[in-house]
């Protein structure tokens, strides 16, 4: 019968003999077995689900914090921004981490970028206010700025490649950065893109619009039809837009009028809530109009069944009658302009 508190030689063996110093744990032994002894808990979660589950974290200081643990086992939370260690609290309390979130400069800087001093100067009649505020430099807006002035002074896209405007745009700020006349052609198409979207929006809030159209020829021999629309908006305003300015190929027919501009309307949604069209005196608008008034006709959507679509241009008749009146007295205007210069001349040499 053996005795408990006999050691059989294989285990004497194990021991350290007499004198001898018990060998100590390195810490990569250490560390070796507290990974396998939380390896070992996890795959003990794992297997039993009826195991309490950790306590998710739902604050949003959590976005600035992580959990870290020291050398020593504690697990205290650092702050992303500015490396602060601060201590987890047992009941979860996150009031001290909100409080180091408000006043982490490092946060404030990464969420509102580097900032520049700029002076805005307003200008009145009486009096000059100067005002010190900080701006931050916007390569997009700038951009977008740029393309509204391509487009409103009618700038060929290859001005943004000057090398004095790179210049001018260098000495304003140092942040500026040169684009292509592509991007800028790029640009160009963005912004109309969203100016129509405006209009469209604001054309879906009217129930009745009046359109007025003309013909032109450009120093190129090309003609082009411009289609602006007049409405009403909701504050009472009287708005005007220009819809379209296209280019219309010959042959200048009423019946090709009638078409482009049926295409104009349909484009523009606008088609059944026309009113008036207004027109010159020309013998081919009179054709188009009559031949837009039967399409949309059709459909039942014009007011007063028709009787007030077409509208005459008042200017162009009133530019019709003095042409005329002119041409009447032709000699007698000659005469005068002759004597005017001859008088003129007679002044100066005296």
């Amino acid at each position: 019968m053996t005795n408990p508190n006999t050691i059989s030689a294989q285990e004497s063996s194990s021991l350290p003999a007499l004198g001898e110093r018990e060998p100590q744990q390195t810490t990569a032994d250490i560390n070796a077995s507290s990974r396998s002894h939380v390896e070992t808990n996890e795959q003990d979660d794992e297997v039993n689900p009826f195991s309490a589950k950790k306590r998710q974290k739902t604050s949003k200081v959590w976005d600035d914090f992580k959990e870290i643990t020291l050398p020593n086992g504690t697990v205290k939370a650092e702050c992303i921004h500015c490396k602060t260690k601060l201590t987890i609290n047992k009941s979860g309390v996150t009031s001290h981490f909100l409080r180091h979130s408000k006043k982490c400069t490092r946060k404030e800087l990464a969420s509102k970028g580097q900032q520049n001093i700029s002076i805005n100067t307003t200008l009145t009649e009486t009096e000059t206010v100067s005002a010190v505020q900080s701006f931050k430099y916007d390569q997009a807006k700038m951009r977008e700025v740029i393309s509204h002035m391509i487009i409103v002074h009618e700038l060929p896209f290859s001005f943004v490649e000057y090398k004095f405007f790179n210049f001018v745009m260098k000495t304003a700020t140092p942040h500026y950065q040169s684009i292509s006349r592509a991007t800028t052609k790029k640009d160009c198409m963005t912004s109309y893109e969203m100016e129509k979207k405006k209009v469209m929006k604001a054309l879906n809030d009217v129930n009745r619009v009046s359109v007025t159209t003309d013909l032109w020829k450009s120093d190129q021999k090309i003609s082009y039809m411009v289609v602006t629309c007049h409405f009403v908006d909701s504050n009472y305003h009287l708005q005007k837009r220009v819809l379209n300015f296209c280019d219309v190929p010959p042959p200048h027919s009423g019946v090709c009028i009638s078409d482009a501009l049926h295409k104009c309307l349909v484009e523009w949604g606008i088609e059944n809530k026309i009113w008036t069209i207004t027109v010159d005196n020309a013998a081919y608008n009179d054709v188009a109009i009559r031949t837009l008034k039967g399409s949309l006709s059709y459909k039942n959507t014009l007011p007063i069944g028709g009787k007030i679509f077409h509208v005459r241009c008042c200017a162009h008749i009133l530019n019709l009658l003095v042409q005329d009146g002119i041409y009447e007295i032709e000699d007698v205007i000659t005469k005068a302009a002759s004597l005017s210069s001859s008088v003129k001349c007679q002044s100066s040499i005296g």
